[in-house]
């Protein structure tokens, strides 16, 4: 597990007021919570968290929340391949937490480990990941492509294992998912709003998927879109999700042939229900045995025009710039020679212009 055993000795529904004094506030305002502070009461162990959300749990998400604390605590075998999972590499809830009226006012989760936070600072967010190698260069070393598949395989495997106990998580994206430069592991949070098949759709903007109709609930497909979207830029270091597109259709090295496939299948499948799991997913990434179906794909965006290099050439100066037309050019060099056709036009104009002049002489003599 990863809260200590004596966060688990504290009971499935506590009491706010059997946590004694909190401790450190390290969040307000987060989404659905409206503070995050450390337990320090006695027997919680100092690994331990209170969320208190910021308006309480109706009756119906209050079962929701139990459900969850439960399956953590039960020692059944069956689920343990997923529970194992989940409690090593998320926030599971421990507890559901109510005031004096009973009204579930939040929930007591585990604190990240310490491997997934930056020395002296907050917690490596895999957002980081996200982005090119030179980029990351610039901070320090950038991870090498069994690396960064290190880490997809290990945030496969929390999507998988969810996908396992039928549970939808829905709020994947950059900063509820944490990674380890030690042993390349991922560390999800906020999982205590999972949902059993269907749930809230909740996302940020540039997470939304594309074939789900506005205001429909998440689902599993749901969740298999935002899967692939943060696994294959993670993996690629591509985040423009049609440049993305286009380097999975043609993966670079240390990008596994039959994962890039599958990721595609899971981001631009033309139906919705033909995304393939998350645990098929996972062994082409494990580089194991994949049964794959055929899956029809939309055609690919078109694929961002490359940005421009940045140049050498000087700015315009006053030597340099280009005489406006009618002017002539600034002392510093000879005139530059005209296109063909601006000699042309300057022929016809002196032609007419002699012309004019002989029909004034003519006019002169005439009327003498």
């Amino acid at each position: 597990m990863t809260a200590r055993p004596s966060a688990w000795a504290l009971p499935p529904v506590t009491p706010l007021t059997a946590l004694g004094t909190l401790g450190e506030q390290l969040a307000t305002n987060n989404g659905q919570s409206s503070e995050v502070t450390r337990i320090a009461g006695r027997g919680s162990g100092p690994d331990l968290l209170f969320k208190r959300y910021k308006k309480p749990l109706d009756d119906a998400d209050a079962q929701r929340l139990d459900r969850l604390v439960a399956f953590g605590r039960s020692a059944a075998d069956a689920g343990r391949p997923a529970r194992e999972v989940l409690l090593r590499r998320t926030s599971w809830p421990v507890a559901r937490v109510t005031d004096p009226t009973s009204a579930t006012v939040g929930c007591l989760i585990p604190l990240a480990p310490d491997a997934y936070r930056v020395p002296g600072g907050g917690f490596r967010e895999i957002d980081l990941l996200a982005r090119p190698d030179g980029r990351m260069a610039r901070g320090g070393t950038p991870p090498t492509p069994a690396q960064r598949l290190a880490v997809c395989r290990s945030l496969v495997g929390v999507a998988a294992a969810l996908e396992q106990r039928r549970l939808v998580y829905s709020d994947w994206n950059y900063a509820n998912a944490f990674w380890s430069p030690v042993d390349w592991s991922v560390f999800l949070i906020d999982m205590d709003g999972c949902a059993q098949d269907s749930g809230p759709d909740i996302h940020q903007p540039g997470w939304e998927d594309p074939l789900a109709g506005t205001g429909a609930p998440a689902d599993p497909y749901t969740d298999r879109y935002r899967v692939a979207l943060l696994a294959g830029r993670c993996l690629t270091g591509t985040r423009p999700l049609a440049e993305l597109l286009h380097t999975l259709a043609a993966p670079p090295p240390g990008v596994p042939r039959e994962a890039a496939q599958l990721l595609l299948d899971m981001l631009w499948a033309d139906q919705r229900r033909a995304r393939p799991r998350a645990s098929v997913l996972l062994a082409a990434l494990q580089d194991g045995p994949v049964v794959r179906f055929a899956v029809t794909r939309s055609p690919l965006p078109a694929r961002p025009a490359a940005s421009r290099p940045a140049t050498t050439q000087p700015r315009p100066t006053a030597l340099t710039r280009p005489a406006a037309p009618g002017r002539p050019p600034r002392p510093g060099g000879p005139p530059a020679p005209g296109t063909p056709q601006q000699d042309k036009a300057a022929a016809w104009q002196v032609a007419a212009l002699v012309a004019f002049i002989a029909l004034l002489v003519l006019l002169v003599v005439l009327a003498q």
